[in-house]
């Protein structure tokens, strides 16, 4: 009898069709999103699960399950919405869709930077509401922001994706310094200068970009004590984990200009997010959409896909978490 595998959201039809020729699959065509007491009752009569960030696997899921399921296969690097320990104590093995995504996380953190530095939302308004033919062309004034050229870069966890975000600022002779719990090896680093205390590097940072997973020791990195060392011209840039930074004092610190601006495509208890941001001219939003292309979602749905291959074939799985 072949495993019978549940997947929780619409995957890409390639991923799709390979997990149909091996295993017993129920899809959701419809990607509606299942609730928690549905979705406990459902996977129980499956041997393994794909899932996915909005799927609310916490320990209330874990403990009403019974010893049916073996593996969930999480789409996506981050899987903060599981809880770690209840799986270990099920003994379930879960897995994540690392390093196939930081290139385009890489573009959407560098198209924050450029947006929010250079006004975009304001310009996007001004011609969406037909008043730029009324606005005097006062070369000083109008629509002026920041340069990125030759600024200074904070990068806050420089690991896969910090880097290649490094990489590409590179590109407009920005000047790269990170913050990370260890020292890089200098190959790594790639001429980065490395800050031991967050503190110390943020008065440095013309633009600081948030790249590390949801722990304990990373939620609200960006408070509001933190936020007050950037100097007033800084730009905060966010496509990790909207538990990084402490709302309140964010829209705080925009709202007074005691920071520039800031691009965000994550958040607090997305998608219902702190709708005082939408308010802000200086604040350019995005839904989540840092791996959202073609190429980057079909290779996240393979690699779940994959390792469900992987387990029930008892081979090494390719990104094993726990």
């Amino acid at each position: 009898m072949r495993p019978k595998i549940l997947v929780t959201r619409k995957l890409s039809d390639l991923a799709e069709e390979k997990l149909k020729k091996k295993f017993d699959v129920q899809l959701n065509l419809s990607d509606i999103p299942i609730k928690d007491e549905k979705l406990i009752k459902i996977a129980n009569n499956f041997d393994g699960m794909i899932s996915t960030g909005w799927d609310n696997l916490g320990n209330n899921f874990f403990k009403k399950l019974d010893h049916k399921i073996k593996i969930i296969s999480q789409v996506g690097v981050g899987y903060d919405n599981i809880s770690i320990k209840s799986a270990k104590e099920k003994k379930i093995k879960i897995t994540n869709t690392p390093n196939v995504l930081n290139e385009s996380v890489a573009e959407i953190t560098i198209l924050l930077i450029l947006a929010a530095s250079r006004r975009a939302v304001e310009g996007f308004n001004l011609v969406r509401s037909y008043k730029w033919k009324d606005t005097p062309p006062d070369i000083p004034k109008t629509m002026i922001g920041n340069s990125v050229t030759g600024k200074t870069l904070g990068i806050i966890g420089m690991g896969r994706i910090g880097r290649m975000v490094a990489k590409c600022a590179k590109a407009f002779a920005m000047k790269i310094i990170y913050y990370n719990r260890n020292k890089l090896s200098e190959n790594l680093e790639d001429g980065a200068k490395y800050f031991s205390d967050i503190k110390n590097m943020l008065p440095e940072c013309d633009f600081v970009s948030i790249h590390t997973p949801a722990t304990p020791e990373t939620k609200h990195i960006l408070n509001s004590s933190t936020i007050s060392l950037l100097p007033k011209h800084a730009v905060v840039i966010n496509t990790s984990r909207g538990s990084t930074i402490d709302d309140d004092a964010l829209i705080e610190a925009l709202e007074n200009k005691k920071i520039y601006a800031a691009g965000l495509d994550v958040f607090n208890n997305e998608p219902n997010l702190d709708k005082r941001y939408l308010k802000l001219d200086n604040c350019f939003v995005l839904p989540h959409i840092g791996s959202a292309t073609h190429e980057t979602r079909l290779a996240m749905s393979m690699m779940a896909v994959d390792n469900i291959y992987c387990f029930f074939n008892k081979k090494p799985l390719i990104s094993e978490v726990v």
